[in-house]
């Protein structure tokens, strides 16, 4: 066993105390010529000045500031292809379902998804894994969804399951085979295909931790989402679900029903679904990149904290509707969009991701027991980090104690 000392911090941003809602949202924890030892994977403590406890290493990180890891708790990292052909369509007025009924959209993406290899997807989500972490991101959930048959739905999990064992990231796996509808399909049967054929296979094999249904008009609906999801819950998987990012159709009514961990867009979410969402403690994840890349309108983040809400903010990177895969920059966004201060939007990307992973006991803070995965950033505050738009002086990130990067 190692213990590694990382002293003369000038702002540790520990995030100590649990989740955020509005009434602590601003609360990092923050430890001023703070200190974190580490041993092996793990931190042992944290504290300000130098500890008492002895150690093997030590790094003095005079002239910066440390935070936990980023969690970027809502991606579509494996797919194959590319979609800028879209963006002048976008442009000229074409809505995200235009796109889709005409066969484009996700049914693009499909397409060459099921042509590529394992290698080659492999390959294209390693490069985005390795620019994520430059950005100070230890953790990222992955969705499936680009297969819609049982052989490429695997494929993509496997992929997942591949990077986890080698590219220094936390993954998490999401099936999403309720993404879209091909065209010609017989919905009745393809829904049964994901039950009888599909689910088995994902569980028994261990393939992902959540299941998550693109709950909207013209999509999915309601009901159909809540007989997936609740087919899921049978077999082990927990429940995500796209909820009012065009159309509210009941969205947040399934997610109560279904004891969602979480919701994704919301763009349309009432405050009176958002106040019900927050009594079961169900994470709502933002993804204003989405709105700024599709120029939509955002979701109203003020309102959704008065309404009590426990908020994530996320990239939602995926080839179509938002080719973001940089969580600084919608940290950024967020920020002037929300009208956050740099701290709250901090909160949402690191212990508030990981509660919408279910990872908020082993992640998502510094202090002791948890992961030691960290960001080491040449500044004197985070503020600095949210109100710049330049590429931000991030030193070092860690993955479990290791530097990788």
């Amino acid at each position: 066993m190692s213990r590694k000392l990382y002293h003369s911090i000038t702002k540790l941003y520990t995030m100590q105390g649990g989740i955020r809602t509005k009434d602590n949202l601003s609360d990092a924890g923050i430890l001023e010529n703070g200190y974190l030892l580490i041993e092996d994977d793990k931190i042992i403590e944290t504290g300000i000045g130098m500890p008492t406890s002895s150690y093997d290493e030590s790094f003095d990180l005079s002239g910066h500031i440390v935070t936990p890891g980023l969690i970027d708790c809502h991606t579509h990292l494996v797919y194959a292809g590319n979609r800028s052909n879209e963006y002048a369509m976008k442009l000229s007025g074409k809505g995200y379902l235009d796109i889709l009924n005409a066969g484009g959209g996700i049914l693009s993406t499909v397409k060459a998804t099921r042509s590529a290899t394992k290698e080659e997807l492999y390959k294209k989500a390693a490069k985005t894994l390795k620019y994520m972490q430059t950005r100070g991101v230890t953790t990222v959930e992955a969705k499936s969804g680009y297969g819609l048959n049982l052989e490429n739905e695997i494929k993509q999990l496997e992929v997942v399951n591949d990077l986890k064992a080698n590219e220094g990231m936390n993954l998490v796996s999401t099936f999403m085979p309720a993404h879209a509808l091909e065209v010609g399909r017989n919905r009745e049967d393809y829904l049964n295909e994901i039950c009888n054929d599909m689910l088995p296979v994902v569980a028994n094999r261990k393939l992902a931790t959540f299941m998550d249904v693109f709950l909207e008009k013209d999509v999915y609906s309601a009901e159909e989402a809540k007989m997936l999801l609740l087919k899921a819950k049978e077999y082990g998987l927990e429940a995500k679900i796209h909820i009012d990012e065009i159309e509210r159709i009941g969205g947040a009514q399934t997610a109560l029903e279904v004891h969602a961990t979480s919701v994704e867009h919301c763009m349309v979410t009432t405050k009176e679904d958002a106040a019900e969402l927050a009594k079961q403690g169900t994470v709502i994840v933002l993804l204003p990149s989405t709105s700024f890349n599709l120029q939509k309108p955002y979701a109203d983040i003020q309102m959704l904290l008065d309404a009590g809400s426990i908020i994530a903010v996320a990239t939602d990177y995926n080839p179509g509707s938002c080719p973001c895969d940089d969580l600084l920059f919608t940290m950024r966004l967020a920020s002037r969009e929300g009208k956050l201060l740099p701290n709250e939007v901090l909160a949402m990307c690191t212990i508030n991701a990981a509660k919408a992973l279910k990872l908020e006991s082993t992640l998502g803070s510094l202090e002791a027991n948890k992961q030691a995965d960290f960001v080491v950033y040449e500044a004197d505050s985070f503020d600095e980090i949210i109100a710049g738009l330049d590429n931000p002086t991030i030193t070092d990130v860690y993955w479990k104690g290791m530097k990788v990067c």
